[in-house]
């Protein structure tokens, strides 16, 4: 067995500014707000999360609700680190959330980055010409056309300037955040299904070397799929 030990992480006595990636961003389309809550109960919930690997497309009420409730942003507050610490409905170590949520949809070739701070996506120039290969993979692994495709983006140095040994706090946030899309997706009768690829190599060539970390892929549908 090979087991890879990325450290013990610890505060930084002194944390270290870092600046956010400047993303090359086209066309921005503002999510609706939902108008409805989950009134699922949570029990309900928990006994009922099973993962589908069938799909159906995805309106965009049912993905902005979606994203609405797994991933926006619910308060911020200023820092030393350089950008904003926040609080969303996934824990993140030290409000850093370092992971960025792309999504790619059916009959689009583009993939769009969700903006949790303002519920709404904007086009990530090129990537459909970068993210290509991983998006051939992801068939490969598991056949879905319908699917809506999240791309797990990890920008490490936010989680990096306040601890020292952060690099597995980075995975941790990726799989918080797909364990509360998965209860998210249940509620609200989606099918969800985690893939085990990572992103990468393709999901880096998105930044300048080291900024961004391709750090998971799942995929989204309604539950019409057979």
């Amino acid at each position: 067995m090979t087991w890879i030990d990325l450290g013990d992480p610890v505060p930084r006595l002194t944390p270290e500014r870092y600046t956010p990636t400047d993303w090359r961003v086209g066309e921005v389309h503002q999510l609706p707000t939902p108008t409805q809550s989950l009134n699922r109960p949570f029990g309900e919930v928990l006994d009922t999360r099973a993962t589908h690997r069938t799909f159906g497309v995805v309106d965009d009420e049912q993905l902005s609700a979606f994203l609405w409730h797994a991933c926006r942003t619910r308060g911020s507050a200023p820092s030393h680190l350089g950008f904003d610490l926040e609080h969303r409905a996934a824990p993140s170590a030290g409000a850093t959330h370092p992971v960025h949520v792309v999504v790619n949809r059916p009959a689009d070739r583009r993939w769009w980055w969700y903006q949790p701070d303002q519920h709404r996506l904007a086009e990530l120039k090129g990537a459909d010409v970068v993210l290509a290969g991983l998006y051939e993979l992801s068939l490969q692994v598991l056949a879905g056309s319908d699917a809506t495709r999240l791309l797990f983006l990890a920008e490490p140095g936010k989680t990096l300037g306040k601890y020292q040994n952060g690099c597995s706090l980075v995975w941790r946030d990726a799989g918080a955040l797909l364990g509360v899309m998965s209860l998210t997706a249940t509620a609200q009768g989606l099918h969800f299904c985690p893939l085990g690829i990572t992103g990468e190599p393709w999901a880096s060539g998105l930044a300048d070397q080291g900024q961004l970390a391709g750090v998971g892929l799942a995929l989204l549908g309604s539950a019409t799929g057979v």
